[in-house]
């Protein structure tokens, strides 16, 4: 009875072993990206504030206008998103810009929306 226990138990132990290093071997699932967000009017003028409550929690929002008439240190703006997945943030941009929207977690990113300021 004592050996069949210990047989039982190597093969449990087994079967658990392998298990977590077949999970740990398996490829995550990519982030979502961001939900599009409200646009506003900045607090500056030829700026918009973004804001909006689809982002994974405490992720890294980053957004980038295509614009490449813009000075590169005002095309680009980041946020880190509350423990609900809230964040705002403001631009440069104008009406017709196109923005890219991403999120990052650890070193995860998503695929970006993209979206035109109206």
């Amino acid at each position: 009875m004592i050996l069949s226990r210990r047989a039982w138990l190597r093969s449990a132990l087994g079967v658990a072993t392998f298990s977590v290093l077949v999970a740990c071997a398996a490829p995550t699932l990519p982030l979502p990206p961001p939900a599009i967000p409200t646009i506003d009017s900045g607090s500056t003028p030829l700026t918009i504030r973004l804001s909006s409550g689809g982002a994974i929690a405490n992720a890294l929002i980053v957004v980038v206008n295509r614009n490449t008439n813009l000075p590169g240190n005002e095309r680009v703006a980041g946020a880190i998103a509350d423990a609900s997945g809230n964040w705002s943030l403001e631009i440069r941009a104008s009406s017709g810009d196109v923005l890219e929207l991403t999120q990052e977690v650890d070193s995860a990113q998503s695929p970006p929306v993209t979206f035109v300021v109206p």
